[in-house]
C-alpha cells in the first residue's frame, strides 16, 4: 500500500514531541532505574525531559531540546558569493539561531539538575555546538559542563538520540532541589518509570 509523503509531514511541534520520546529514551536505556517526567512543569524547572535516577531518588537530568525549523537552518550556497537578498537573510536567520542558543543556555544554566543537556538535530549539531561555546558551557565556577544530545530524525521510524558530549555534574541549590523533590517527585508519577 503507498502512503503519500504528504501525510507524514510534521509540524513543529510534532518533531519536538517525537525527540522528546527519542531523548527519553536514551535516558531510559543510560540510566540505572530513571524515573522520567516529559515535559514538567515549567514552574519548578524549564526542562522538556527531567529524568531522576535510581528510582527517583538518585541525580536529577535535565534536557532542552532545540529542533531549528527548516526556515532558521543554515543555507549553502556552495562556492559561489550570496545576493544581498540572501545575505539579509542569512544575517537574519543567524541572529534568530543566536537567540534561540542564547535561551537555551539561560534556562539550562538556572536549572536546578545535576547534569544538564542541549539537544539537537544531527545536521545542526555542529552549528549548535559551536554557538553553544560562545555562551559558555561550564559553569561560572567550574563545576559543571553542559552536555550535548544529538537526535537523529529518521522519517516515519522512531527518532533516535546519543549523548555526544558527555556533561559534567553541576552544582544544585539545595533549596531549589528541596522544591522539586516536594512538589513534583513526591507528588507526581513519572510518564516513565522502571518496575523493578
Amino acid at each position: 500500500m503507498a502512503v503519500k509523503e504528504d501525510a507524514w509531514r510534521l509540524t513543529q511541534r510534532q518533531r519536538e514531541g517525537r525527540a522528546i520520546n527519542g531523548v527519553a529514551e536514551l535516558l531510559r536505556r543510560t540510566l540505572s532505574v530513571p524515573n522520567i517526567y516529559l515535559e514538567p512543569p515549567v514552574s519548578l524547572i524549564s526542562a522538556d525531559v527531567l529524568a531522576v535516577d535510581r528510582g527517583g531518588a538518585g541525580d536529577l537530568h535535565a534536557v532542552v531540546i532545540k529542533l531549528l525549523d527548516k526556515g532558521l537552518a543554515p543555507v549553502n550556497l556552495g562556492p559561489r558569493q550570496p545576493t544581498a537578498k540572501e545575505a539579509f537573510i542569512s544575517a537574519h536567520r543567524q541572529r534568530e539561531r543566536q537567540d534561540i542558543v542564547k535561551d537555551a543556555h539561560h534556562r539550562l544554566m538556572s536549572m536546578p539538575a545535576h547534569f544538564r543537556y542541549l539537544a539537537v538535530s544531527a545536521e545542526n549539531s555542529d552549528m549548535f555546538q559551536g554557538e553553544l561555546s560562545s555562551f559558555g558551557i561550564y559553569a561560572e565556577d567550574g563545576i559543571g559542563r553542559i552536555g550535548m544530545i544529538t537526535i537523529i530524525e529518521r522519517g516515519i521510524d522512531s527518532p533516535t538520540a546519543q549523548v555526544t558530549l558527555a556533561p559534567e555534574r553541576f552544582r544544585v541549590d539545595p533549596a531549589k532541589l528541596k522544591a522539586i523533590e516536594t512538589r513534583l517527585l513526591m507528588k507526581s508519577r513519572p510518564d516513565i518509570e522502571v518496575r523493578i
